[in-house]
């Protein structure tokens, strides 16, 4: 094949050679130079193509004369390949990992800190909230309520809390609680009535549906402050996803407006 279009597969395979398209433009500048010599030195199946391709497309002659014009246009050709060559695209960060420890024993940098996480959803929340965890305590609900009951009496967003029906020691508080978010605005309860001995584990906080931290902790003092935990951030899809899951548990019958005891 003749005219530009016709040094493409050669360029081509001057990019194999060199390892990029950008590195077949410098070898095609040193073919312009050096003729047949311009080629890395080597015998194997790949270079062997080339010096075929450079006498098909007329590069150069089987006495491997050059055609100072047409390796001109091979260089032509390499460069607009090379401009045509998307950057690599950057690989996507890694998910947060946010954690919790005793209290003085390491350093955490701000950004690492699992009840930072936790009540940025929640203070970020503008449509939706959705809060789960296995167990909770007062002091926990006083961590989240500095966040928690502005979102819900002042910004109206609706908020379903999934909990495990309590011991009879916690029922009270947890009662209480919940009675008081309710009163603040849309607030629902989805109580965990599967067979024992199942019940909800996971803990979670996700707003509106795009955003959230799933991990180990409940959203408790000893969860977000005490305890070793971890968890991560939940990127959109994730978030959607998991929102999804909780739909169909509770459409399978997994989750009520009352408890079981």
């Amino acid at each position: 094949m003749t005219g530009l279009v016709g040094l493409v597969p050669l360029a081509e395979l001057l990019a194999a050679l060199g390892g990029s398209r950008h590195r077949a433009t410098s070898l095609a500048l040193a073919i312009v130079d050096e003729g047949e010599k311009g080629l890395p030195q080597a015998r194997d199946d790949l270079h062997l193509a080339a010096r075929q391709e450079l006498v098909r497309t007329g590069v150069l002659t089987e006495a491997g004369v050059l055609s100072a014009g047409r390796a001109a246009e091979l260089v032509v050709v390499c460069e607009l390949l090379a401009a045509s060559t998307l950057p690599s695209p950057a690989p996507p960060p890694d998910p947060r990992l946010v954690l919790s420890a005793p209290p003085g024993s390491i350093p955490l940098l701000d950004r690492e800190r699992l009840e930072g996480l936790v009540l940025d959803v929640i203070r970020q929340a503008t449509m939706s909230l959705v809060i789960g965890g296995a167990f909770w305590n007062d002091a926990g609900f006083e961590i989240l309520d500095e966040v928690l009951l502005p979102a819900i009496s002042v910004r109206n967003v609706a908020t379903t809390i999934y909990a495990n029906p309590p011991a009879a020691e916690h029922r009270a508080v947890l009662r209480a609680r919940l009675d008081a978010l309710r009163r603040a605005g849309p607030v629902g309860i989805r109580w965990f009535v599967g067979s024992r001995p199942t019940m909800l584990h996971a803990k979670f906080a996700i707003r509106d549906r795009c955003h959230g931290y799933l991990g180990t902790a409940n959203l408790t003092s000893w969860g977000m402050e005490g305890h070793i935990e971890a968890g991560v951030e939940l990127t959109p899809g994730q978030s959607e996803r998991f929102i999804r899951f909780l739909e169909q548990l509770d459409a399978a019958g997994l989750f009520a407006d009352n408890p079981t005891t």
